[in-house]
């Protein structure tokens, strides 16, 4: 007997294990080895390896901003009364089209617990993800090999934790209701697939009142119902409440500004096969588009196969239907928008919840024609994963890019300058500002900082024999703290003030605005990366820009405060000098 125990859905296992050389004896450093080099052993490692996405996603989510983005303060007004109540009734008032009841519980949780931190809603959305993997789990056909089903395991936790996706963890109201949404549908599949119908249909009703991507959910109960050979009304009635739903969701009024792109049927399969391959390409919306094609081609060639067609396989089924019409529903919702609109990250869940169920398709009919090539089927669930994770670095760098100044709202928040930013701060102070300050909300708390250990706003600095700093003369590489300001723009009450400075071997700790006489009146972000100054001077890092909001008063000066506690000043106004620009 060896010391190796397999499973018998392992078919070639066992024998190839029989063939090997004599076994260890039990205790020896061999025996152990072969203990656990088991497929029972290595399936642990690969599910242990499916963590690290996950891990990943959350070393990301720390690095985001704290405070929330856009589509967030609109909601909030709906649902928290001036007093910082919640108003159960604006939890049912649609929010860029969608009702996200359940999401904006969320968001009132992380307001009232955790001071509306905005990381922290992201680290929420990691553990969502992570119970839709686990759920996953549950749905992989048994007769494939342990270490089949862990790499398919590995593979899930990769896609739905992709690059691709870095937008709805990173901008945590996005994935709060996208991928809550996925869970909820993923479970009432589950349910269904059981033949349990009530809980299904009541998770398809509580997806409704999520995001509208769990309108999908509906005709794919119906298709499960139809494969499980269910009465006539159960194959019937998810078509006709989700018809109902949609139609009352239709009824409401809802206008989104497009660009204007032309609507033809043309442009429509366009974008659907876009956002169904959307993850298998690199911001390349005709490559994505070219994957969608084969992903439905895939799909048509599996439904005639009788194996793929097997009890074990109705929830994959019902979940790539789920995909395929959550993908239509945001191309015809987004046609409007432009041909590469599709290519957003906050679109890549639904592209995974229609790629993952084909591969497991695929994979589990290939593996009944040949078993014995289960480690080759294994090892191809794990390099989709990876390429599916790896190809969203370039949408994940335009998603850092974007946020890279997101902190400056902070300020403007906290110091009344609204205008700053138009409608990314919406809605008028009247009706935001009084909300946050009473749930003691971001950034009307004590997390709020402008980042120099002090000073911070409404503080006084002493600039009494605190040296000017000017830019280097002539493009060479400055000996001593240097910078300038190089652009100012001009805000309704407000300025925003941008530029770069070195302390040369004495860092930069942080820039704050400053009025006449000397308190501190706005601030930022300063670590702004400047390649165009790094490559113009030898020897600064790129991190040198900065960024702030202020008031629109004349005589501002831009603070810089070096690590070492000591400062210099700059007019903050771009200089007459040509030189200097």
């Amino acid at each position: 007997m060896t010391s190796t125990v397999t499973d018998k859905s392992e078919p070639d296992s066992a024998s190839e294990e029989e063939r090997a050389a004599t076994p260890a004896p039990a205790g020896t450093w061999r025996h152990q080895l072969e203990r656990f080099t088991t497929p029972r052993w290595l399936a642990r490692l690969i599910e242990f390896l499916a963590l690290v996405p996950a891990a990943a996603m959350a070393i990301e989510v720390s690095k985001s901003p704290q405070l929330h983005f856009v589509d967030y303060w609109y909601a909030l007004v709906r649902f928290v009364s001036l007093d910082g109540g919640l108003n159960v009734g604006g939890l049912f008032k649609a929010s860029n089209e969608h009702l996200i009841a359940v999401p904006s519980l969320l968001f009132y949780l992380d307001a009232t617990l955790f001071g509306g931190n905005q990381r922290i809603l992201g680290y929420l959305d990691i553990l969502i993800a992570l119970a839709t993997v686990v759920l996953i789990r549950f749905a992989i056909p048994k007769s494939l090999p342990v270490v089949v089903r862990a790499s398919i395991v590995l593979a899930s936790s990769a896609l739905i934790f992709s690059l691709h996706g870095l937008h709805n963890f990173t901008h945590a109201m996005s994935g709060a209701a996208w991928l809550t949404a996925n869970l909820i549908s993923v479970a009432a599949l589950l349910f269904a697939v059981r033949g349990k119908w009530w809980p299904a249909w009541g998770m398809a009703l509580l997806g409704s009142i999520t995001y509208g991507t769990a309108f999908a959910a509906w005709p794919s109960l119906a298709l499960v119902a139809i494969m499980r050979k269910e009465p006539l009304w159960r194959r019937v009635l998810p078509l006709a409440l989700g018809a109902v739903i949609v139609g009352g969701w239709m009824s409401v009024n809802h206008n989104a500004a497009g660009s204007g792109t032309e609507s033809d049927i043309g442009t429509a399969i366009y974008g659907l096969f876009a956002v169904i391959g959307h993850i298998w390409a690199a911001n390349n919306t005709g490559m994505a588009v070219f994957a969608g094609a084969i992903i439905i081609a895939g799909y048509a060639a599996m439904a005639t196969v009788k194996a793929a067609r097997e009890p074990e396989l109705r929830f994959w089924w019902g979940l790539g239907c789920h995909g395929f019409f959550g993908s239509a529903m945001i191309a015809i919702s987004r046609i409007d928008f432009g041909l590469d609109y599709s290519q957003h990250s906050r679109y890549t869940s639904v592209s995974v919840l229609i790629s993952l169920p084909l591969l497991v398709i695929i994979g589990t009919v290939v593996n009944g024609f040949a078993a014995r090539h289960w480690r080759k089927l294994a090892v191809a669930f794990v390099v989709a994963g990876v390429t599916g994770f790896a190809l969203g670095v370039p949408t994940a760098d335009t998603v850092r890019a974007e946020d890279a100044d997101h902190e400056i709202k902070s300020v403007a928040l906290r110091a009344g300058y609204l205008n700053a930013f138009g409608w990314a701060l919406p809605p008028a102070g009247h009706q935001l500002v009084p909300r946050l300050e009473a749930l003691g909300h971001y950034p009307f708390n004590d997390d709020f900082t402008l980042g120099c250990g002090g000073p911070e706003l409404g503080d006084t600095i002493d600039l009494t024999g605190v040296k000017e700093m000017v830019a280097p003369a002539g493009g060479r590489t400055p000996a001593s703290p240097a910078g300038t300001v190089d652009k100012v723009e001009e805000k309704p009450g407000s300025q925003l003030v941008w530029g770069w400075a070195t302390g040369v071997k004495d860092p930069v700790r942080c820039t704050v605005l400053v009025d006449s006489s000397g308190e501190v009146v706005g601030g930022g972000v300063s670590d702004r990366v400047r390649s165009d100054i790094a490559q113009q001077y030898l020897g600064i890092n790129a991190d040198t820009g900065f960024g702030m909001v202020g008031p629109d008063e004349d005589d501002l000066r831009v603070v810089v405060i070096l690590d070492s506690g000591a400062k210099r000043w700059m007019p903050a106004e771009v200089p007459d000098d040509e030189d200097q620009k």
